[in-house]
């Protein structure tokens, strides 16, 4: 019995002890980029981080930029190595200490992996000197600037660069001693040297690596003092009267961007300071980095005539980018997949902020025709997605961003917005800010806090428009009953990929001799009756959607699209011109019209009526569009002296200087007969003055490449002409940059097109788009189609290399300029020879090609 009970004591003890054992940590894959497991556990390790970094940066390019950085956190877990994320091809300067003595360490598929043994539980504190890569240090002659969105931190210094590890950083620049310098906290001092001045950046507030900045240059230096608030502009803009012309309102929108935002959220400006810097070469609108938001120069200083869209631009963009300090730089992401969170409020949140600076605009028709259009664009297309897609590494994160998260999104979260009410909804909102400030949240945490505010099922309403692709195709249908209505029917034609349908609301107008009945109809499910319309006469036409948050493909019956396009102009609400004009011309795209030429005139006739700045404009795009994507050579030839002379005369009419811009820029981008071009050409030379039209320096740039693509055998002496009389630099070196494009030589445009294949020539950005759309014009598409395949080829590449926007952005001028089968067919091949192309790339070519896909339909023409 004693042998027996020693037995079972030896075993429990043995059992006792490999229960207690830790469960030892899984062997550690290293991949390159940012895995979202090694993310996730390297947030649950490591808090409270701080990185205090200095650059020494020479004034030559050609010059490294060496830098040094301590790391500082606080470790829970020490059981396995610590990873830090540094993407450089080699660097010999690469040190690693801590407390004054060498660490051992490894570097591999872009990592710094130091042992664990260096590791202790609570604070540690480790010294990195480095070479920074160029990537992302966007380096000109005389200034450079961080751009550092979405994983691109790592490409300049080492650091855990995922949003949900937030940091503080001191930063200390040295640069030339004439460079200015700006960061994401107060200068504190400077020393000055010799030949350069060291700046001394206080500790900032916690921010997400990706939201790091700094630019440093030859930079000129403005101040304004609003509602007690010092805010500080650095800008490069050489056009003194656009520059004066521009200031105070650049000062002016921010400063009310910001007391709505206080005044909306419940939440004072959030953060220590408020500076931005406007740079000429910028690749995006504008950055919203944490009290220091670059922006494109170009976006914001504009001239005395800039049209309303110019203007509506600007300040949308800068609410934008100043809501992004709530929403997203405050509240932040957990992981890049709900990157379109901090997206959809800065834009949602815009379109609010813009209503009291312009209280002429109808800001209802401006949502629209800002949203709409554009999402459907791309959600129209065979590579539409959710707004809402996964991430497995944030080295893919670059392939998320847009039009469907930056247009389809808002009119989205307005849709939700209207279905659980205004106060509801803002009050939801200001929950979730004061829950998660200065730190991380999901999509899945909002809709939480919102669905306890309403009885509606925001779970099933949210998995079909957020997380599954496409958008709704809706038909009407109803019996005539002795001239009267009976048994009005709203049909989704499909169902989402779950099997759902989409949920909105809509308005539906109906249209008789003398009146206009209009009624809002909550669509749910495949059938909706809209049954307060029984018993009212049979309508001339109908448009079911006629509101501003009406989202979807809303087929026209015949009766429908040829009234509407015939009567259209007389309407006097401009909403439901916008929804018409809009609703026809996703009619057209979808081959609803039989003859194009009958939709294109019926454009000709809406906009010699059109008297809306907003309406105008998109109807302006839409002629332009069709003109050079649809139209064939032949119907081009017939009709282009025809529509030249409409907007010549509507230009010489008006009087209203933004009307008048807007009529010369389509003129200029449509010009093909002998009398227009050489109109433009007695413009540029001055020969002929259109009273009340001041063309800007970077006016007469755009009219040089224009003339220069109309008249090959002078292109040569323009751009040289152009070039010479250019002051400001920056366009100076833009048009060196896209002459070889423009040039009449092939063998010079095919020389270029090869240069465009290393990536130090792509470094430019916007430059390089200007270039590609010229090369592929659709005036030299036919000699451009040789560089479609090689330039699908360079995609991935160009991902990789470049930043967010840059793969769609290069698909677009690729492809933009064309309307041949040849050219649809050699996009199809490429795809099909690549079934195992990247899902998300591959998507961006889908949209790309969409309105080539269209237009090649049916064409004989190549």
């Amino acid at each position: 019995m004693k042998q027996l009970l020693f037995f079972l004591i030896i075993i429990s003890a043995v059992f006792f002890h490999s229960c207690s054992e830790p469960t030892p940590p899984e062997p550690m894959v290293i991949e390159t980029g940012v895995p979202l497991s090694l993310a996730q556990r390297r947030a649950e390790r490591f808090s409270n981080v701080r990185y205090e970094l200095s650059f020494n940066i020479p004034e030559s390019k050609a010059e490294p930029i060496n830098g040094f950085v301590t790391v500082t956190f606080d470790a829970t877990d020490i059981s396995q190595p610590l990873i830090l994320d540094f993407k450089v091809s080699h660097d010999p300067n690469l040190r690693i200490s801590k407390e004054g003595q060498d660490v051992s360490f490894t570097f591999e598929k872009e990592h710094i992996i130091i042992p664990a043994d260096h590791l202790v539980e609570g604070t540690n504190s480790f010294s990195i000197a480095f070479r920074a890569g160029d990537m992302s240090l966007n380096r000109n002659e005389d200034y450079l600037y961080t751009l550092l969105v979405p994983d691109r931190a790592r490409t300049v210094f080492p650091c855990f660069d995922q949003p949900n590890i937030k940091a503080r950083f001191t930063v200390h620049l040295e640069i030339p001693a004439h460079w200015k310098a700006s960061a994401n906290s107060r200068l504190e001092s400077t020393n000055e040297k010799e030949e350069t001045t060291i700046h001394h950046f206080g500790q900032s507030d916690q921010i997400s690596t990706y939201l790091f900045a700094f630019a440093a240059g030859d930079f000129k230096e403005a101040t304004g003092q609003r509602n007690g608030r010092s805010m500080r502009m650095l800008y490069r803009e050489s056009d003194t009267a656009k520059v004066n012309n521009s200031l105070d309102d650049i000062f002016d929108l921010h400063a009310k961007s910001i007391s709505w935002l206080e005044d909306y959220t419940g939440i004072p400006y959030p953060f220590e300071k408020f500076d931005f810097v406007l740079i000429p070469t910028f690749q995006y609108g504008g950055m919203e980095h944490v009290g220091n938001i670059f922006y494109r120069e170009g976006s914001l200083m504009l001239d005395d005539g800039a049209t309303v869209n110019q203007k509506l631009g600007r300040a949308s963009l800068i609410a934008h980018e100043t809501a992004h300090m709530w929403f997203g730089d405050l509240v932040t992401m957990d992981w890049f997949n709900d990157v379109w969170l901090k997206e959809v409020f800065a834009n949602f949140m815009a379109a609010k902020i813009v209503n009291p600076s312009f209280p002429e605009i109808n800001h209802d028709l401006r949502f629209l025709l800002a949203h709409q259009p554009s999402a459907y664009g791309e959600d129209r297309s065979e590579g539409s997605h959710p707004i809402q897609q996964p991430l497995e590494n944030l080295k893919d994160a670059g392939t998320l961003y847009g039009r469907i998260i930056y247009q389809k999104a808002p009119v989205v979260m307005r849709q939700l917005e209207t279905m659980i009410g205004e106060d509801n909804f803002r009050d939801g909102l200001r929950t979730y800010l004061r829950q998660f400030s200065f730190s991380n949240a999901t999509w899945d945490d909002l809709i939480n806090i919102l669905d306890a505010r309403t009885d509606l099922n925001l779970q099933q309403w949210s998995q079909v428009w957020v997380k599954e692709p496409e958008m709704p195709v809706i038909s009407t249908s109803w019996k005539d009953k002795d001239g009267q209505i009976r048994d009005f029917v709203l049909q989704q034609e499909k169902k989402s990929t779950s099997g759902a349908y989409w949920q909105q609301q809509t308005t539906v107008s109906l249209f008789y001799p003398d009146s206009i009945h209009q009624m809002d109809v909550s669509i749910k499910g495949k059938n909706t009756k809209a049954v307060g319309l029984d018993g009212l006469p049979v309508p001339l036409a109908i448009l079911p959607c006629s509101a501003p948050i009406s989202y979807g493909y809303y087929r026209l019956d015949k009766q429908s699209r040829e009234y509407l396009l015939a009567n259209s102009p007389s309407f006097e609400d401009p909403i439901l011109r916008g929804a018409t004009s809009l609703a026809l011309y996703e009619a057209f795209l979808n081959g609803e019209f039989e003859e194009k030429m009958d939709y294109f005139n019926g454009l000709m006739v809406a906009l010699n009526e059109e008297q809306e700045p907003l309406n105008r404009q998109r109807l302006l795009s839409q002629l332009s569009t069709v003109f050079w994507q649809f139209l064939s050579q032949e119907q081009r030839e017939l009709s282009a002296s025809v529509l030249e002379t409409l907007l010549w005369n509507k230009l010489q009419e008006t009087t209203d200087p933004g009307a008048k811009r807007s009529f010369f820029n389509t003129y200029q981008s449509i010009a093909t007969t002998e009398e227009a071009v050489s109109n433009l050409k007695a413009v540029y030379e001055e020969r002929l003055v259109l009273v009340g039209l001041r063309l800007s320096e970077s006016d007469r740039n755009s009219l040089a490449t224009a003339l220069a693509l109309r008249l090959p055998q002078e292109a040569d002496q323009i751009l040289e002409k152009e070039m010479a009389a250019t002051q400001n630099p920056d366009r100076k070196k833009y048009l060196a940059f896209v002459a070889p494009a423009l040039s009449p030589d092939q063998s010079v445009r095919d020389a270029f097109f090869e240069s465009l294949k290393e990536a130090q020539n792509r470094e430019i950005e916007p430059y390089v788009g200007s270039a590609v759309s010229f090369l592929h014009h659709p005036l030299k598409a036919k000699t451009a189609i040789r560089y479609i395949r090689p330039s699908l080829e360079l995609v991935e590449e160009i991902q990789a290399t470049g930043d967010i926007f840059f793969p769609r952005r290069w698909i677009g001028a690729t492809l933009g300029g064309h309307s041949s089968p040849e050219a649809a067919q050699i996009v199809r091949d490429f795809l099909a020879e690549h079934p195992d192309y990247p899902y998300r790339l591959k998507n961006k070519i889908l949209m790309g090609a969409d309105l080539l896909f269209r237009s090649s339909e049916g064409r004989p023409d190549s």
